[in-house]
């Protein structure tokens, strides 16, 4: 297995394979390190970006007043992501601080009526739980449930264990698994909402598990000037290598390299090359021509799911949550359509009592109800159902902003995600590897951290060491 840690830290080895020019398509955080991988290494690259910004699902919204943000995309980076970690911190020195998820003061807005994070306790609301699922906390109740797969983490080596939760458990869904436990469906409607698992009901189990028991979201910190700092901090590296408005639409190729065909408004263009490395999105790949694909690997494009979510971001005149409701951070949940409320560390202008909020934070089936919706229109829904926990939302609203990634033609959604059967050797090796001279570096293309920064990165590493070393026809970058 490559440490790709210590590719990121010290470069590409030496290798007598020839410097060559590569064509890297997107710059999103992938196609940043895979660029500056290769160019500190000696080959010359050609970064094509559709956009007229770096950073791809990171984006930074800064038309709110004042020094106020708010992160449409990436907004809080787990200390467990060590690739990530070490680019922020230590590579560019970004200034961060804690992003804590959980606060008891927020609330649990279900059937109507709110408590207390802290204070919620199930006998208030109508669950229909069986007598032995009320007598644990929901905590308790999800834990012992996936308990199984915590015997097979914690009781083999590492390796061996995330064998084992492949091999046992790629063919559930997270409901399926949980039902087949025997939950009731009074127990799934409570832990649902509690624990925002019925936008992830039908996706993979093993992918919802192996972010539950590594408590991604335990210990996270944001950047202090935002998130798009952190693609902004590769601009002195490579801004003279990137051609923005570049909307590339097809990529030729034979034996001896590749001619890549781009527009920049009604303009046609070409570069060629000896490689390409593709790292927009997957499902995007459908509306371009590349040639030489066998129908494995299209199979793979195809099935590659990207999911729905959106942010919606409202400005208010007075941070109430924190002087009426001693609320600094963390989520509260709902059953109305907002689904999630965030009160975010990130974003606020502390010289003012001015303040940002997240007031609806929804993925998959909870995000489409707001995206037939115009802009207006889904703020000033949102700001009915906010205005049932939080009534002083009313009167201090100034202004809202709604992002759907559904509808973002360069995302093609919010990030990749496993469903049944997908984590398995066959489709992820499909996914991944290289057809002759073209690759594929992104955040599907790494099966422990698809969807995260930490994905795209260690992707970006992996495909950068097998082109530079002239790998071409092996896939040793399998975790």
């Amino acid at each position: 297995m490559l440490d790709t840690l210590a590719l990121l830290k010290d470069g590409l080895p030496d290798s007598p394979a020839p410097r060559r020019k590569v064509v890297v398509v997107g710059a999103g955080i992938a196609g940043l390190t895979t660029a500056l991988l290769l160019k500190e290494a000696g080959h010359e690259v050609v970064v094509l970006e559709g956009q007229n910004r770096l950073g791809g699902r990171i984006l930074t919204h800064r038309g709110f007043a004042g020094d106020m943000y708010g992160e449409f995309g990436a907004m809080r980076f787990p200390a467990q992501h060590p690739m990530v970690q070490w680019l922020i911190q230590d590579r560019f020195g970004l200034a961060t601080k804690p992003f804590p998820m959980y606060d008891e003061d927020t609330f649990v807005f279900l059937q109507g009526k709110g408590v207390r994070r802290g204070d919620f306790d199930a006998g208030k609301f109508t669950f229909h739980l069986r007598p032995e699922e009320s007598t644990h906390t929901p905590h308790e109740l999800l834990r012992r449930t996936v308990q199984p797969l915590i015997d097979v983490v914690e009781g083999e080596a590492e390796t061996s264990a995330w064998r084992r939760l492949l091999l046992d458990y790629d063919r559930y869904t997270l409901l399926g698994y949980l039902k087949e436990r025997g939950l009731s469906d009074g127990a799934l409607a409570m832990l649902g909402p509690l624990f925002n698992l019925e936008g992830r009901y039908h996706f993979s189990l093993v992918e919802w598990f192996s972010h539950y028991y590594e408590d991604v979201f335990g210990r996270l910190v944001y950047l202090v000037d935002g998130a798009d700092a952190l693609p902004r901090a590769f601009e002195p590296l490579l801004m003279d290598d990137i051609r923005f408005g570049a909307l590339v639409h097809a990529v030729d190729q034979d034996d001896r390299g590749v001619e890549v065909h781009y527009r920049t408004g009604q303009v046609a263009h070409h570069v060629t090359a000896d490689e390409c490395v593709v790292t927009a999105p997957l499902a995007g790949l459908r509306h371009m021509e590349i040639e030489g694909l066998d129908p494995d690997k299209w199979h793979a494009i195809r099935n590659t799911y990207y999911g729905r979510a959106h942010k919606l971001f409202m400005q208010f005149s007075e941070r109430w949550w924190e002087t009426s409701y001693g609320i600094t951070h963390g989520l509260t949940v709902t059953d109305l359509a907002i689904r999630n409320v965030v009160y975010p560390p990130a974003g606020q202008d502390t010289r003012y009592g001015k303040g940002v909020l997240i007031a609806s934070y929804c993925w998959e089936q909870d995000s489409m109800p707001y995206t037939p919706l115009a802009g207006d229109e889904c703020v000033a829904q949102a700001l009915e159902d906010l205005a049932k926990i939080h009534p002083e939302a009313r009167d201090t609203f100034e202004h809202g902003v709604y992002k759907d990634w559904a509808l973002d033609w360069f995302a093609c959604g919010i990030g990749p995600l496993f469903r049944a059967f997908e984590m398995s050797e066959d489709s992820y090796e499909d996914v991944i590897r290289p057809v002759n001279r073209v690759w594929f570096a992104n955040d599907a293309c790494d099966r422990r951290h698809r969807r995260w920064v930490e994905g795209a990165l260690k992707s970006a590493v992996k495909n950068a060491y097998a082109l530079h070393s002239g790998l071409r026809d092996e896939i040793p970058w399998k975790d």
